[in-house]
């Protein structure tokens, strides 16, 4: 008996039954090809860390440093990747949706420092002073739909070995701008500017050495070790 005679041998209420049943079939069948279609075609999601920014090589100061603490506030201790239109909503931090970094920028920074002020190496000063670096800004910041800069800004502290006032202290603000109004050329701004900014702390320790003060500083934090 062929399909149609079957159909039509049917009472008209179960066959009305049938037909819906092929229908929701159907449909579902679309829905579930147009999700996978939507999934396959959505870009992976992009990692990134600081690249060529951890080959910074730096002294220390010659100041004996034991550690290297960075700190960020919450919404800076994340992997997302942020950026501020601040030609449109200045106040606004919003994130891209296919980059993020590979760690929260605390641990990225600091892991440039530790290997640029060589924080740990065999030849380095020892001491048991910390260098503690609080982040209060690293982001893009786009001025105009086709230019953008990085922003870092930085604040820190050379603390003695018994966790007393701060021995020293400075803030750096660092703008660098980026060759691409994008996530890329985001990252690659980002890392020249914690490159130089490793670049101007090690300087800094170096500076306290030569003042007068600089080498009491000195003294103390290698002092520390006994």
């Amino acid at each position: 008996m062929s399909r149609r005679s079957v159909l039509h041998s049917l009472e008209p209420l179960a066959r009305a039954a049938l037909l819906l049943v092929i229908a929701c079939c159907c449909l579902l069948a679309a829905c579930v090809s147009v999700d996978l279609a939507g999934k396959s075609a959505k870009a992976p999601i992009a990692h990134y860390d600081l690249g060529g920014a951890a080959a910074v090589a730096g002294a220390g100061g010659g100041i004996g440093l034991r550690s290297v603490d960075v700190v960020a506030p919450s919404w800076l201790d994340t992997p997302a990747m942020q950026y501020r239109l601040a030609y449109a909503e200045a106040s606004r931090r919003s994130s891209f949706t296919e980059s993020r970094w590979v760690a929260p920028p605390p641990e990225l920074i600091q892991q440039v420092l530790r290997r640029s002020l060589s924080v740990g190496d065999a030849g380095a000063v020892a001491g048991n002073c910390r260098l503690v670096v609080d982040v209060d800004e690293f982001i893009q910041r786009f001025d105009s739909p086709q230019s953008s800069t990085a922003v870092l800004e930085l604040r820190v502290a050379l603390i003695g070995a018994r966790a007393e006032a701060p021995l020293a202290r400075r803030s750096f603000s660092i703008a660098r701008p980026a060759t691409g109004a994008d996530a890329r050329g985001g990252v690659a701004a980002l890392g020249s500017a914690t490159a130089e900014a490793a670049l101007a702390i090690s300087r800094w320790l170096g500076g306290l050495d030569a003042a007068g003060e600089g080498q009491q500083i000195a003294r103390r934090c290698r002092a520390a070790q006994s």
